[in-house]
């Protein structure tokens, strides 16, 4: 009965919401949106005119900060670990708005197939092909950590998401969309970030948080049984909330609280 209840209840949300035009995440600012809340991979995203501008553990502990200059570009990068600076990226572009280097490392890019290039003193190179919103389609690094992804969008949306290591699949999600699904409220403001960990570090897009929509669910390929549920429940105190139900034939074997959005009036 509870499994029901909650499918039920997200369908009526979900789909009802997406037709209408009051919604107030159309006039409402993202605050900050919570990722696998009890869980150790627990991080909140929080975000400033409407940029996303850290990523932190739930008691504050900074992971990760950006910052952007008055074009709305990422410029800088910087990783932290335990509170403490240990990779910052410094991020240069051209006239036209795509990536000329990073920490003073020239990549080059070709117009015509779209995609980047670069290499590092014999150690390791990589090509990375994009997409007309500048996010990776294919990403190959040979040498040192040699690794390749593979993505497919259609409308806006990551339909696909395959990291190879050592010519294996390692991870595989296939998103599914509906055609009135809710759009994802933080899509435009990860957009310049995403860009950037295109080159840098693709495993950023493995849950699909720059595509345009929320998904109604993903599987990962035959290799899994499971199929994994997309539902939205609205809460008091918080815009709404996505929870993943894992399903095994139609029958609930786990459920994953995946994100919480919180938003304050512009």
């Amino acid at each position: 009965m509870k499994k029901l209840f909650f499918l039920f209840a997200v369908s009526t949300i979900l789909f009802s919401c997406s037709n209408d035009n009051s919604n107030t995440a159309a006039t409402d600012s993202i605050k900050k949106v919570i990722f696998y809340r009890n869980s150790p991979d627990a991080r909140q995203w929080n975000f400033s005119n409407d940029l996303l501008t850290s990523i932190t553990l739930l008691d504050g502990t900074l992971v990760e900060a950006f910052t952007y200059d008055i074009q709305k570009r990422l410029v800088k990068d910087v990783k932290y670990t335990n509170g403490v600076a240990t990779e910052t990226n410094d991020i240069v572009y051209n006239t036209n708005n795509t990536i000329k280097s990073i920490n003073g490392l020239e990549y080059t890019y070709e117009a015509a197939t779209q995609t980047y290039a670069y290499s590092y003193s014999g150690t390791f190179s990589m090509t990375c092909q994009v997409n007309s919103d500048q996010l990776a389609l294919n990403y190959s690094r040979t040498g040192t950590d040699a690794k390749e992804y593979h993505f497919a969008y259609t409308n806006g949306n990551m339909t696909s998401f395959e990291k190879v290591t050592n010519g294996t699949t390692e991870v595989l999600k296939n998103f599914h969309f509906e055609s009135t699904l809710y759009g994802n409220p933080i899509a435009s403001a990860v957009l310049p970030v995403a860009r950037v960990k295109s080159l840098l570090d693709p495993d950023f897009f493995i849950d699909g948080q720059a595509s345009k929509s929320i998904p109604v669910g993903f599987d990962r390929g035959a290799s899994d049984p499971y199929y994994y549920n997309y539902g939205m429940v609205i809460g008091e105190n918080k815009y709404f909330s996505v929870g993943i139900e894992v399903l095994d034939n139609n029958n609930d074997v786990d459920f994953i609280q995946f994100a919480e959005y919180y938003y304050q009036a512009q």
